[in-house]
């Protein structure tokens, strides 16, 4: 498995069967959209625009932009959703937590979440997660100091930061570097992540920041 990081939290996760991108977003984020053939689209916010520029992706991929259950080419996604305020309409504004499975491996996206309100005993369904991908950057996302908190409670053995300060990046977002430093102040940098389950060690939980495809 190759994890790839374009920004934001946009993502492209390649297995042997299929190519996923998730939430791809807007030129207005100053950012260049995510561009590039994908099998699988997933959008955690389908009404959001910045996240669901889905014109550059090419091919015919399969969009999963509802919260739920799905199974195709190899990969289990499942989508859910966490309410994040009470929205204009009163209906309240949700954005889904992504659970990916392939190749035996077990990704956890919390994508561009601010409020982590899974249950405890949600949580506790979901499982052994091996890698953890996080919002840190503060303002609508979470805080360093609330990410690193919940990288803890779910120990996962890779933790990927997402959704910071980035080079082009228009909107006002904190650096990485504060969540780094809420984790101990170790971390490993990488242009992509190269894994199978036996990589992966049990003993120790690894912070590892990709730079952003261009």
């Amino acid at each position: 498995m190759q994890i790839h990081y374009f920004g934001l939290s946009s993502f492209k996760i390649v297995t042997k069967d299929a190519t996923v991108i998730t939430d791809p977003f807007d030129k207005e984020s100053g950012l260049t959209p995510p561009r590039g053939a994908a099998d699988i689209i997933i959008l955690s916010e389908k009404n959001n625009k910045l996240y669901s520029a889905t014109s550059g992706i090419s091919g015919e991929p399969f969009l999963i932009n509802d919260p739920g259950d799905y199974d195709l080419k190899g990969i289990t996604v499942t989508g859910i959703p966490l309410k994040q305020d009470d929205g204009k309409d009163g209906k309240g504004r949700h954005v889904s937590a992504i659970l990916i499975e392939a190749e035996d491996i077990r990704i956890l996206d919390l994508t561009h979440i601010r409020e982590f309100n899974m249950k405890e005993d949600d949580l506790d369904d979901l499982g052994e997660i091996d890698i953890l991908i996080l919002p840190v950057g503060g303002n609508s996302v979470m805080t360093a100091k609330d990410a690193s908190k919940i990288a803890h409670e779910i120990e996962a053995k890779i933790v990927i930061p997402s959704h910071y300060a980035t080079d082009g990046l228009k909107l006002p977002y904190e650096k990485v570097d504060g969540f780094i430093k809420e984790m101990g102040g170790k971390s490993e940098n990488m242009e992509k992540l190269l894994i199978k389950k036996k990589d992966l060690d049990p003993e120790k939980m690894q912070i590892i920041t990709l730079d952003p495809l261009r």
